[in-house]
């Protein structure tokens, strides 16, 4: 009688161990992350007229209309500033130049950069695989006090549940775990 307990134990075992397995190739999920950073430079450089090369490319002397003295002095010793802006991308490059009679007496050079970085991270887990315990135990029958010693296998399926089967000297036994929380 005793062996048909067992056997009947183990078949059961058996029947929850291979009732949901399925060959399922071992490959693990990939999760990717993307995270895009904006960092934003100022970057101002200043040169004196004198030190910024020039090239005379044509000198024209024709006089059409016949103008005042007095404006032309005025022309000659007006300090203007000419500015050029430009945009690429997301940055901003500005130059602004100083010019009184008639010689470049400074440059500014202003770069407002926005640089963006993009980290992307990729995670990769594996699956959980089924596992194999194999431990030693002891026991106590409380009616006659008789300590028993054996070892047990305990099974882990992907799915955390988990079988259990161990011989001692006193006893046989057969349990099944299922993961509540």
């Amino acid at each position: 009688m005793k062996e048909v307990v067992i056997t009947l134990l183990v078949a059961i075992l058996i029947f929850f161990i291979f009732r949901n397995s399925r060959y399922t190739k071992d490959e693990p999920y990939i999760l990717t992350k993307i995270d895009t950073v904006y960092q934003e430079k100022t970057f101002t450089k200043f040169t004196k007229g004198k030190d910024i090369p020039y090239l005379v490319l044509q000198d024209n002397f024709i006089l059409e209309t016949v103008h005042d003295t007095i404006t032309i002095v005025k022309d000659y010793l007006t300090t203007k500033v000419f500015t050029d802006t430009f945009t690429i991308d997301s940055s901003k490059f500005t130059i602004i130049d100083t010019i009184s009679q008639n010689t470049i007496q400074g440059r500014r050079f202003l770069a407002h950069i926005k640089e963006r970085t993009i980290t992307i991270t990729n995670d990769i887990h594996h699956k959980d695989k089924n596992t194999f315990y194999l431990g030693v135990l002891g026991d106590l029958r409380r009616f006659d006090n008789k300590l028993g010693i054996g070892v047990g296998l305990t099974f882990k399926t992907a799915k955390n549940d988990l079988f259990n089967f161990g011989i001692s000297t006193n006893q046989y036994s057969v349990g099944y775990y299922k993961k509540i929380f």
